[in-house]
């Protein structure tokens, strides 16, 4: 059996750390706080020690297990009916295969134990209402490394009595505000000529419908000549739907089928204040579909290409989608579809995590109401679920 111990910043590092160079049949046997560094007992930092062990036996067990036939392992293949012993086949018997089976869930379950033990145990020195925004951040579903830094920026901003529920609740909403910094939503400046801004996205967040409502406004309120291109013919209705946008509206539209129709199209709108690209919805997955994008804008030139996510998305799907995107180029974020989720932490991750400015949230499916600028204060409380109206 081996043993040894690993040393980081905080729990989760560590762990990776041993699981990474011990394997994943590693098995945490303690954690602990330590002071490391600093200079005569001072400016000394809190680290985490942990302890792990692996036994290379049960290790070569583990790599037989793996190595047996769907058919041959009894809790993969429940459902199949079972067949004469083969000696030949397996050089597992069906007992050890159970049993290491069973050991493989527990060393998983105790490894998850642990880690909310040093959770419990990180945040025990807060206090009873920090803590109780620390919780809330969790069930919001913002990330457990952003809700301990943000719980532990709300400590340290509390006075030595603490303060009461009030107060803290006004530090929490304002360390929250200080995530959504950055709001740019679209700006025409006169004499600057036509301003070309590009949507992009996957399919189904509502690209077309947004452009619509931005059209809208642009032009009944902020009094702006705006016309629409699209690229999206893969879909015979999604021409249509901006066509029939365009008439209410009153806005001239163009359908472009190549990048050369593309660069005609804005050259005749030179004349207008903004210029809308609307392309087809692609999955961020398909090099071809992203590479056929990318020839696309670049005939555009555009002064901003927009990103499109849909609110109700989980943070590691929305993180893939911007990487994917974001080799084309994005300038900003829109999250759509904030109606149709009571938990927000997932934009907040995405904004943390890649600092785009976001230009706009909708909320519902009317047009032009339904969208707006984000504000920081609104979107704090959304965060903290205290039923912001949408």
């Amino acid at each position: 059996m081996k043993i040894k111990k690993y040393i980081a910043d905080d729990f989760q590092a560590a762990f990776k750390q041993a699981k990474k160079e011990m394997g994943r049949d590693a098995i945490i046997l303690s954690s602990r706080q330590v002071k490391k560094g600093g200079f005569l007992g001072f400016f000394t930092r809190t680290r985490v020690e942990l302890t792990v062990a692996v036994d290379d036996d049960m290790r070569v067990e583990r790599d037989k297990l793996r190595m047996v036939p769907l058919e041959s392992n009894p809790l993969a293949s429940a459902s199949e009916p079972e067949q004469a012993p083969n000696s030949n086949s397996n050089p597992v018997g069906e007992q050890e295969v159970q049993l290491l089976q069973e050991m493989y869930k527990m060393n998983d379950i105790m490894a998850d134990i642990k880690g909310k033990m040093y959770e419990v145990e990180l945040i025990k020195g807060i206090s009873q209402p920090v803590q109780e925004f620390y919780k809330t951040l969790i069930n919001n579903h913002v990330d457990q490394e952003i809700a301990l830094r943000m719980a532990n920026s709300v400590e340290g901003q509390l006075p030595d009595g603490k303060g009461d529920y009030n107060w803290v609740k006004d530090v929490c909403l304002h360390t929250l505000q200080g995530f959504l910094d950055e709001i740019k939503p679209i700006e025409c400046t006169d004499g600057d000529g036509a301003r070309v801004v590009v949507m992009v996205g996957p399919t189904g967040v509502g690209k077309t419908t947004t452009i619509a409502k931005l059209a809208a406004n642009l032009t009944f309120i902020d009094s702006r000549q705006v016309a629409f291109i699209t690229l999206d013919t893969y879909r015979v209705s999604a021409a249509q739907q901006l066509k029939t946008f365009a008439d209410i509206i009153g806005v001239p539209i163009k359908v472009v089928f190549s990048p050369a129709d593309l660069g005609e199209a804005i050259e005749s709108y030179r004349d207008k204040d903004i210029i809308f690209v609307d392309t087809a919805g692609r999955s961020p997955y398909n090099h071809e579909h992203m590479e056929e994008l990318h020839e696309f804008l670049d005939i555009a030139g555009a002064d901003e290409t927009i990103l499109v996510l849909s609110g109700n998305t989980a943070s590691s799907d929305l993180l893939n989608i911007y990487h994917e995107f974001n080799r084309i180029g994005v300038d900003k974020l829109i999250f759509t579809k904030l109606d149709e989720t009571n938990c927000y932490g997932q934009i907040l991750n995405i904004i943390s995590e890649i600092k785009k400015p976001v230009a706009y949230f909708t909320t519902g499916q009317n047009v032009p109401d339904d969208i707006e600028v984000p504000d920081s204060f609104k979107f704090a409380r959304m965060v903290m679920g205290k039923g912001e109206a949408l």
